[in-house]
């Protein structure tokens, strides 16, 4: 029922440091009011991250899903079937539409609004054995290469219950489960209407909390001149680049400077809505990478920072 992703939200304990991690990350700050701001990437007409100044450590604030009219309403009566209470939006400045909890306590919520076109771009030249495409060119970038995200595609969130919350975004909110990893470790679900492969996953932790938030790129080298970028400016390495298994995009994570994650993301999947997919249950070394420049991922990967 849901057909895109909208943002999320984070409580901050200061919205500088986080205005000079996003917008070194790529993205163009929108100044809301005294104790918020929002984020967009180039040629989008609305925020795909908002920050929240709590005067607190980091904490997951809200996540915003888009739907048609007839979704909105399947969703809202499956709230009502079940019981699930429709609150206030949170702040004088919030979305409208609806809000309610999931089972783990995150704060949702659902707008009525079309789903984003992306523009198309030219595909590169790109020479293959036996196949020379690019004659007579160089096709190394120029360092000034502008090296943005193009759009916010996925978050991670975590969770205590993996499987409770994958009943829970199935049939209240309408997404379609794409893969799994095994011992009910993750979960990937996508929108309807064709989607990315995920737009929303879950991993296990003792407790709910804010795992990463990810964000396409044109191209390998556009994501590498991004790191640099983040790299000069004195932001963390967190894992990568490799290549998912689940996915199958290629990523690299960095920290933000709450020890969340921000992850630039490449060729992900995708799933028509006509597609007979069948998920699949990946075990946690093949469905994380299929390779990665620095190995297997870091032992604080996983580490659910909300927690500390």
């Amino acid at each position: 029922m849901v057909l895109s992703l909208q943002h999320l939200a984070l409580g901050i304990p200061d919205l500088k440091v986080g205005a000079d991690f996003y917008t070194t990350f790529g993205m163009n700050m929108r100044e809301g009011d005294q104790d918020l701001l929002g984020f967009r990437c180039d040629n989008r007409s609305h925020d795909e991250v908002v920050l929240i100044e709590t005067g607190q450590n980091r904490k997951f604030h809200h996540i915003s899903f888009a739907t048609d009219m007839a979704g909105f309403n399947r969703i809202e009566a499956g709230l009502k079937a079940r019981g699930i209470e429709t609150l206030s939006p949170p702040f004088p400045v919030a979305d409208d539409g609806l809000w309610f909890r999931d089972p783990d306590g995150n704060l949702v919520n659902i707008i009525i609004r079309d789903k984003p076109r992306q523009a198309a771009e030219a595909v590169p030249e790109v020479n293959r054995p036996g196949l020379q495409s690019r004659l007579n060119k160089r096709g190394c970038p120029t360092r000034d290469l502008p090296a943005r995200p193009r759009r916010f595609g996925h978050m991670i969130l975590f969770t205590p219950d993996v499987a409770r919350q994958v009943g829970f975004y199935t049939d209240i909110v309408g997404m379609q489960l794409s893969d799994t990893i095994t011992d009910n470790y993750g979960a990937f679900l996508r929108t309807q209407g064709g989607s990315d492969h995920h737009v929303l996953g879950f991993l296990k932790s003792p407790a709910p909390g804010f795992h990463h938030a990810s964000f396409e790129m044109g191209s390998i080298d556009e994501a590498e001149l991004g790191a640099q970028r983040l790299f000069g400016k004195g932001y963390k390495h967190a894992w990568g680049p490799g290549r998912h298994g689940v996915g199958s995009n290629y990523f690299h994570y960095f920290r933000d400077p709450w020890n969340g994650m921000a992850e630039y993301f490449f060729d992900i999947d995708y799933i028509t809505a006509d597609a007979a997919w069948q998920p699949e249950d990946w075990t946690k070394k093949d469905g994380m990478f299929l390779w990665s420049a620095d190995g297997p991922p870091p032992p604080d990967f996983g580490q659910n920072y909300e927690l500390d």
